[in-house]
């Protein structure tokens, strides 16, 4: 009995460990978007390489949210192929406007407190 509730217990705290850990990672991933954008926003010629950055990065934002909220999946689905049509030479202006699109929804249901200590709900 004492080896199964102590096992219990270990296992709980590397759970918990291991959540905390992907909302580090998964915050520094949040935190990469505004100056990524940014750099694609005031690029004159070719923003493929940064295009491709942010469309890999909500490609993990997307893998982070699946299996916890669906609708958050699929924004970032939205941002990442719209990051990846600017990759490929599509229109920059109106794939950044689909990217930033994402934000307000998502935020306003999976973000709290203020810059720049946001937590994640």
């Amino acid at each position: 009995m004492r080896t199964t509730i102590l096992l219990t217990v270990v296992l709980a705290v590397f759970a918990v460990a291991g959540f905390a850990q992907d909302d580090a990672a998964y915050s520094a991933l949040m935190k990469s978007v505004p100056p990524t954008v940014a750099a694609i926003r005031g690029a004159t010629d070719n923003a493929t390489a940064d295009a491709t950055k942010l469309a890999d990065t909500f490609d993990k934002v997307a893998a982070y949210w699946k299996g916890k909220d669906e609708a958050a999946s699929k924004l970032a689905e939205t941002a990442r192929d719209a990051a990846k049509a600017i990759a490929a030479g599509g229109d920059k202006a109106a794939n950044l406007q689909k990217v930033q699109g994402t934000c307000g929804g998502c935020h306003s249901q999976h973000r709290e407190g203020t810059a720049p200590n946001f937590k994640i709900k």
